[in-house]
C-alpha cells in the first residue's frame, strides 16, 4: 500500500507577488503561499486566476503551483 505524500487541488490568486510566485486561497478559505517550480515553464498569474496546486500533506501553508485551471 502506498503512502499518500502530496495531495492536489485547486487555488484562487489573490495576491500576485511576482512571476512566479502569490498568494492564493484553497477552496475551503485557507490562505497559501504559492510557487511555480523552476521546472515548469512560466505561466501568466493573475489575480483571482484558478490554478492546479500540490501541496505536500504536512504543510498546507505552501503549494506547488502545476498550470492553470
Amino acid at each position: 500500500m502506498d503512502i499518500i505524500t502530496r495531495v492536489e487541488t485547486t487555488a484562487t490568486i489573490r495576491r500576485v507577488l511576482s512571476p512566479r510566485t502569490c498568494h492564493a486561497v484553497l477552496p475551503n478559505g485557507k490562505e497559501i503561499f504559492g510557487t511555480i517550480q523552476k521546472e515548469l515553464p512560466d505561466f501568466p498569474l493573475a489575480e483571482g486566476a484558478l490554478v492546479r496546486v500540490r501541496m505536500h500533506v504536512c504543510d498546507f501553508s505552501y503549494g506547488e503551483m502545476m498550470g492553470a485551471v
